[in-house]
């Protein structure tokens, strides 16, 4: 029978409960590996006059990445990498009190990782992962005791647990596909980098095509069990140059997909290469925008990019660690602003926020962010966040918070969003939005506004412009009568957890967009065109750096 129901497993995806025998031995050394240390480990791991843990989880991933850059039409990096990551979290104490999210002396404490051999030889995976768990407890021992010492001497701590209880869940997955061609990556990188050699303007310009395959394998001492497929693409464009006043202005995209035979036909990313090519020479002369504060209009991209950057990072419950100096502990960790306004209303009563990460298609495409389960073993739950422009609930790990004590299946690098969709009941065709857009700056009495097309992805495309909110990359100043000029040098101002309150309008038609989240893991924002009542944008404020002395050969 085990035979047979490993097969049935790689044929798709199953979910049971711990109690269902696990594959044999045999079929995965790595995994027998892993298993069989986490028994030994929760049985015999105990220092003496010290507690044993009351849990462990190991995690490898085993994956494999090729990387393609090209400039000018010149190959400038050819590299297949594999390698094998093993993480490990060992925790002493109990699911209420236990001896992670402690930092001291400004370091996290507890867990580890190590680099695990690339052979599937289960003695010396079984090495690996005893010296990494006997590391770990020995840490988690120190920390947990300075933890404890740390809490005697305080009053009035909300007793949130540190690690929820969940039904354990044996998830396995077929492994992905084969990997690309490289050779074919090679070509397109250079073609693709070849059209800015065309202009002598641009000083900077890269092509990048990465994509990471492999499986992720995790056990923990509950009975969890994960075998599932890592899969990442991404093909990144970017163009730098210089205006007359010193000025740097950037372009580019970045594409990110499951893998890279998802990307769009070879043609439709020539177009949209020369397309920022030509954008970049434009911004060189196009006029320094005015600082405003007022209406303003996002459209495609910039809609996604800048619920990515704003919105989305405030549906995640995240929980800022404790430590021995508390402020410089939660200093290090980001909490979570929403969280205390869970039933009240945070968007416009017309808009609802959900996260679906069932959802592995959207307008005939592949949707990156789809997942079936999380890091943590728990399996991926559709979530309602916003009904109606009130919140409701937050993105969920297996680190309780106040209110939420339960994971819903969000613990990616940390806790992450999957597909997170945003939508009006209201919505118009988004031919009608620049009209409603021009009505809003006439009853404001505004002698014009900004219909922004582009945010730069900071992870993607370099950016600077001081502090503040997300950089502006096509930037639109539009008249009371229509009229369009480009201007460049903006960002908006910092975008304050209120600001969605203030959305009035958005199209019916949405935008597919994703971002990487981590070397492993994207999120995919399904979102319309929108327009606020009040945003307010700023000029950057970079260090200016004088031109090169002489001018770029290929300009000769």
């Amino acid at each position: 029978m085990r035979p047979a129901l490993f097969l049935t497993v790689l044929a798709g995806v199953i979910v049971v409960s711990s109690s269902v025998p696990s594959p044999r031995a045999q079929e995965s050394p790595i995994l027998t590996a892993m298993r069989d240390e986490l028994k030994r480990s929760m049985s015999e791991l105990r220092l003496k006059d010290e507690p044993a843990p009351y849990y462990i989880d190991y995690e490898v991933d085993d994956v494999s990445t090729m990387r393609v850059v090209a400039r000018l039409g010149a190959l400038l990096d050819d590299t297949v990498a594999r390698s094998r990551t093993l993480q490990v979290d060992v925790r002493v104490g109990d699911y209420a009190f236990d001896s992670s999210r402690f930092v001291i002396q400004n370091r996290p404490g507890g867990g580890g990782s190590a680099v695990a051999p690339l052979d599937d030889d289960y003695d010396v995976m079984r090495r690996q992962i005893w010296l990494a768990t006997d590391a770990a407890y020995k840490r988690a021992v120190g920390v947990f005791a300075r933890k404890k010492a740390a809490f005697q001497n305080r009053a009035g701590v909300d007793a949130i647990p540190d690690l929820s209880r969940e039904a354990p869940m044996e998830t396995v997955r077929a492994a992905g596909p084969a990997a690309p061609d490289r050779r074919t990556w090679i070509e397109r990188t250079q073609q693709l980098s070849a059209i800015f050699a065309s202009s002598p303007a641009i000083e900077s310009s890269d092509v990048w095509a990465t994509e990471t395959r492999g499986t992720r394998y995790y056990v923990n001492s509950e009975g969890f069990t994960t075998i599932a497929p890592i899969q990442l693409a991404n093909l990144r464009v970017i163009a730098e140059a210089q205006a007359e006043d010193s000025m740097t202005v950037n372009d580019g995209f970045s594409l990110v997909e499951n893998r890279l035979e998802d990307l769009p036909s070879m043609s439709a990313l020539v177009a949209r290469t020369r397309a920022v090519a030509d954008r970049v020479v434009a911004q060189r002369t196009a006029p320094v925008g005015e600082e405003f504060t007022g209406p303003v209009l996002l459209e495609g991209q910039a809609s996604g990019e800048f619920v990515a950057q704003t919105l989305v990072p405030l549906m995640l419950a995240r929980r800022p660690p404790d430590g021995e100096n508390q402020r410089l502990a939660q200093a290090q960790g980001q909490g979570t602003p929403f969280l205390r306004r869970i039933g009240l209303r945070v968007l416009s009563d017309a808009f609802s926020v959900s996260d679906t990460p069932s959802l592995t298609q959207y307008d005939g495409r592949p949707v990156p962010g789809a997942y079936v389960v999380d890091d943590e073993g728990v399996r991926a739950k559709d979530v309602s966040l916003v009904e109606k422009g009130r919140l409701v609930t937050l993105l969920t790990s297996r680190i309780p918070q106040k209110n939420l004590p339960q994971s819903n299946g969000h613990g990616r690098a940390g806790v992450q969003a999957g597909v997170f969709q945003l939508q009006s009941a209201l919505a118009v065709p988004a031919s009608e939005l620049k009209s409603k857009y021009l009505e809003l700056l006439k009853a404001q009495d505004k002698s014009f506004g900004y219909i922004v097309r582009g945010i730069a992805n900071p992870n993607d495309i370099p950016v600077g412009g001081g502090p503040g909110g997300p950089v502006i990359l096509q930037a639109f100043k539009v008249t009371l009568d229509g009229q369009e000029q480009p201007v460049r040098g903006l960002r908006f101002a910092a975008v304050t957890p209120t600001a969605f309150r203030d959305l009035v309008e958005a199209s019916q038609e949405r935008t597919l967009y994703t971002y990487r989240a981590s070397s492993t893991d994207a999120v995919s924002v399904i979102a319309p065109s929108l327009m606020f009542e009040e945003l307010e944008i700023q000029k950057v404020s970079d260090i200016l750096q004088k031109p090169p002395i002489v001018p770029s050969p290929l300009q000769n």
